[in-house]
This record gives C-alpha cells, sequence and structure tokens, in this order.
C-alpha cells in the first residue's frame, strides 16, 4: 500500500553471497539534497571499482555508474581492534573503500530497479523516490533510536527491570532480572517488521552504535542493515542523527577529546547526508522533504557554556575538542538560527513538520536532570527545551527522540514528543516514582507504568518493557489538512508455562495518537 513491494528482482542468495564475499556494506539508500534524487553507498575493503546499474522495471532505459573507490582512513580498525582478531571471526581486513552515488533527475514515486557488480558478486534490489516536495501523498515512516550495536550483543541479555503489575497478574518470576531476547535477536526481529511495514523512509535519532569510535560495532550495524544479517536499508532510505554514543570512542579512548572527534568523523563516513549552509557542519543536522513531510534532524550533542544547564554532555568541552564540527545547541547559535529558517520555510510551504535529534528533553528517564543536579546522568536532555517555543511556533507535529532507551509519549504545547529508544539495546524505565525530580508533567503514556506485565507463573502472557519502534501514517484528510497516526508497535516474546522463548510476535501498544496537521 505505502511502497511497490520488493519483486523477484531481489536476489536473495547473491545477496548473502556479496555480503561474504566483497562487500563489506552492501548498498544503502540515503537523502540527498533534492526529492528527485538518492545517495546509493556501499563499502569494500577492496580498491576494485564497482558497477552499478538502474533502471526503471519495464523500460528499456538503464544508467550506468563506476564511481571510483575512496580509502576511508577513519573507518579503519585501531590497534586494540587488531589485537583481538581472533576472538572475531568476522573482521573485515582493515581497509575501508567508499563507492557512493548521487542519483539525479529521477521520477517522483517512481520504483526503480538497481544492480551493483563488485568482482565476482553481485546485488540487486529496488526503492521507490519520493513524491514531489508539498505533493498530497500517503507517507509513511517508522522511527527507532537506540540500537547500540556491537558483537557482544549477540549473546547479551539486557537487565529487565520489573514493570507496573496488572491485577491478574502472578508477578515477575523471581531471579528473572534479564531480558527474555538477547540483543541481536531484538534488533533482528524488530528489522524484520520494519521491514513488513514497508515505510517510505527510517527515522533513526540517535544512539546508532555501542561507541562511535569503536569500529566494530559499526560493523555490526551495518550486519543488521546493509549485511549479512538483513538488508533493510538497501531499499529504504535513512534518516540519521547523531546520539552521545556517536560521541564516544568506547574501548578506543571514551570521552578523550580525540577520540570524540575520531567517533564523529566514523559517522560522517558512513552518512553523506543533506547540506545546511554550513561546511563545517556538515551531515551533523540536515533537512529532508519527502511529499509533504518534512523531517528537520539536529545534533544534540553539545550545548554552550559547557557544563551548565545549557549543555547537554558534560564530558564534551567545546575548548578542548580538536575539530570544528561540534555545533552548538543554544539560543541564537548558527544550528539554532539554521533550525528557525528551516521551520518558517516549511509551515509557510504547508508542510506536515517532525524534528528529530536525540537527548528527550521531556521524560521521567535516567537522563532528564540538568548537568548541574545532584545525581545527574551527566548526559541531559533538558536544555533541547530551548527549541520547543518555535517548534510551537511553526506547527511542528511530532518530535522523536532517544536516549532513556525507553518508550515514553509526552504532549507539550500540542507537540507530541517520543522518546523511541527501544531498537534493541537496553531497557529504561521510568524513576519519578523514586526521585520526584523526575517527575514528567507532560507526560501521556510510558511503557513501563501503563503497559502493565500480566504474567501466569513464569509465562508472559502480556504487557511490559520490549524493543520496538513508533509508525508514523501521513494520510491526506479534506482538501488541505492531514491526519497523522502514530502507532507503537513491539516485539512480543512469546514464551511456553516454563518460561522459554518459543517465537515472537508483533503487538500494539495501547497508546496510538491519532491528531491532525493544518
Amino acid at each position: 500500500m505505502y511502497r511497490k513491494t520488493i519483486t523477484s528482482l531481489v536476489c536473495i542468495t547473491a545477496f548473502f553471497s556479496a555480503c561474504f564475499g566483497q562487500f563489506r556494506v552492501s548498498p544503502y539508500l540515503l537523502p540527498t539534497d533534492s526529492a528527485d534524487a538518492v545517495r546509493l553507498t556501499w563499502f569494500t575493503d577492496q580498491e576494485v571499482p564497482g558497477k552499478l546499474a538502474v533502471w526503471e522495471p519495464n523500460a528499456a532505459d538503464t544508467q550506468y555508474y563506476s564511481p571510483a573507490p575512496v580509502l576511508v582512513p577513519a573507518l579503519s580498525y585501531s590497534a586494540l581492534e587488531e589485537s583481538e582478531r581472533d576472538s572475531f571471526p568476522d573482521m573485515f581486513r582493515n581497509a575501508n573503500w567508499k563507492h557512493t552515488v548521487e542519483l539525479k533527475d529521477l521520477k517522483p514515486r517512481t520504483t526503480y530497479a538497481y544492480r551493483v557488480i563488485q568482482g565476482t558478486e553481485r546485488y540487486i534490489n529496488e526503492f521507490a523516490v519520493a513524491p514531489v516536495k508539498g505533493r498530497r501523498e500517503r507517507v509513511r515512516f517508522v522511527a527507532f533510536a537506540d540500537s547500540e550495536t556491537d558483537p557482544e550483543g549477540r549473546h547479551t541479555k539486557r537487565p529487565w527491570v520489573a514493570g507496573k503489575q496488572a491485577p491478574e497478574s502472578s508477578g515477575r518470576p523471581k531471579g528473572l532480572d534479564s531480558y527474555l531476547l538477547t540483543e541481536t535477536a531484538g534488533f533482528k526481529a524488530n528489522l524484520k517488521q520494519i521491514k513488513m511495514e514497508k515505510p517510505d523512509f527510517i527515522v533513526l535519532p540517535g544512539d546508532i552504535v555501542q561507541g562511535g569510535g569503536y569500529q566494530r560495532a559499526w560493523d555490526e550495524f551495518f550486519f543488521h542493515v546493509a549485511g549479512k544479517f538483513d538488508n533493510i536499508l538497501g531499499q529504504t532510505l535513512l534518516l540519521p542523527a547523531i546520539g552521545n554514543w556517536e560521541n564516544f570512542g568506547a574501548r578506543n579512548g571514551g570521552y578523550d577529546p580525540r577520540a570524540v572527534f575520531q567517533s564523529r568523523a566514523k559517522y560522517k563516513a558512513y552518512f553523506s547526508l543533506p547540506g545546511n549552509g554550513y561546511p563545517a557542519y556538515q551531515d551533523c543536522y540536515y533537512r529532508v522533504d519527502y511529499g509533504p513531510v518534512t523531517v528537520i534532524t539536529l545534533d544534540s550533542s553539545n550545548g554552550l557554556p559547557d557544563s551548565t544547564d545549557n549543555d547537554t554532555n558534560i564530558n564534551i568541552s567545546a575548548s578542548t575538542y580538536p575539530g570544528d564540527d561540534l555545533p552548538d545547541i543554544s539560543r541564537g547559535s548558527e544550528q539554532w538560527r539554521w533550525a528557525e529558517a528551516q521551520l518558517r520555510e516549511a509551515h509557510e510551504a504547508g508542510q506536515v513538520i517532525f524534528v528529530q535529534f536525540h537527548h528527550i528533553p521531556y521524560s521521567s528517564g535516567g537522563h532528564i536532570l540538568p548537568l548541574t543536579a545532584e545525581n545527574s546522568s551527566g548526559q541531559a536532555g533538558v536544555p533541547m527545551r530551548v527549541y520547543t517555543p518555535i517548534f510551537k511556533k511553526y506547527g511542528v507535529v511530532a518530535v522523536i527522540c532517544g536516549h532513556n532507551e525507553s518508550l515514553e509519549h509526552s504532549l507539550v504545547d500540542g507537540i507530541h514528543y517520543w522518546d523511541v529508544g527501544i531498537a534493541g539495546d537496553g531497557f529504561g524505565y521510568s524513576l519519578d516514582d523514586v526521585d520526584p525530580r523526575r517527575f514528567n508533567a507532560y507526560r501521556q503514556w510510558v511503557a513501563h507504568v501503563d503497559a502493565p506485565e500480566n504474567w501466569r507463573g513464569r509465562q508472559l502472557l502480556s504487557g511490559g518493557k520490549h524493543y520496538g519502534h513508533l509508525v508514523v501514517d501521513v494520510v491526506p484528510k479534506g482538501t488541505h489538512g492531514y491526519e497523522v497516526t502514530m502507532t507503537p508497535q513491539y516485539i512480543f516474546p512469546v514464551t511456553d508455562e516454563s518460561g522459554q522463548v518459543i517465537s515472537t510476535e508483533t503487538r500494539v501498544y495501547n497508546h496510538v495518537i491519532i491528531t491532525s496537521s493544518p
């Protein structure tokens, strides 16, 4: 309904052979400055030019490209990672050759097939082009955050604090403190369901990997989305944002300023994004128009002055950062002025506006206290409230964030704020019952409280916090307006009477939001 189904042109056998052959990352789709163009990127570990063919099915014309591969030193394994190679059999050669093509002048709302031949391997898939900006068409997108991939996720089951219990529940079984699925199993199931939703694009507001400076974490992410586990980004446009983990070197330097710089360099090497008029901040924040929908992506990494209640990260200091690509979030900054200009233009054009960034400004979770508060996590979302007045002024429908690894919905001055940090990593929870300072007066719903667990012995029947995503449908309504439906879906681990997981199924939380945009 929302996109043409991928046809038999998708060669599953070729896809998987490609992942284990000369593709390091199989082709994936990113937005460009124009709605009638897409960027197709893939990586190899050898300097061998690939051959790209793009055509409109059932049409005669085929366009051919052979971009010159470019070595990207920023994506090299560290000495530490190299020293541990024997423990990680699916590490690649220590070379990243980037192949990228901007496909221009595509027909709106048209499906194109493409084939990439890389040495003896080949990859075949399809993608759909966006509608003309402003055209009144139905659009569907999916949002999730905090995938935080790394190889350890294949066997890690995250801590799982018990939520509210249903009246009929026998209670969380004693000793069951870890989730029922590994991080990898949860993320895989989440992506499988998203693929079935056939979204026009995916919004991913940060914490993509478990350490932006940790190359194996990036390898693991692309195994899931453009590699040996799945290839959803070969057919679906990705709109990413920078999270605090994309500023963190993890085992390769933590928050050392040089590690922060290197972490951001890896993010930008993978994600070549639309321009914003500020060369120093290229790929940090950007705007995408998709038919009647506008998505504005911000970089919430740092506020000035450092280490004050205007700042979002106590570990990052503009005074010691060795680069010039760390934008300020504060009122009047370049990013703030750019955001207001984009909001104004989109509003005047009658677009349905969404905003994404990582640090959720309204929540009852672990990252809500300002940096100067006692027991602050040092990763505060509150400073991003500075944008709320201009979001309201220009009619933003929803702000989509992550950060608390929770599913929480707040309503502020008519704007819907979502924390969708449930991609496939941790399980955050509401803390306002133990710390009144974290009380969220704007909260409408949070999974930890409003989806009560219902247990029968060791078998979970319903409810609870789980991995999942938000499905957003924008549908023309009447002659001018739009109806926006936001549906929180989750991957439920079906268990037998002994508590063993026997399957997973997709369920919908009882908090579907339907609103309108003029």
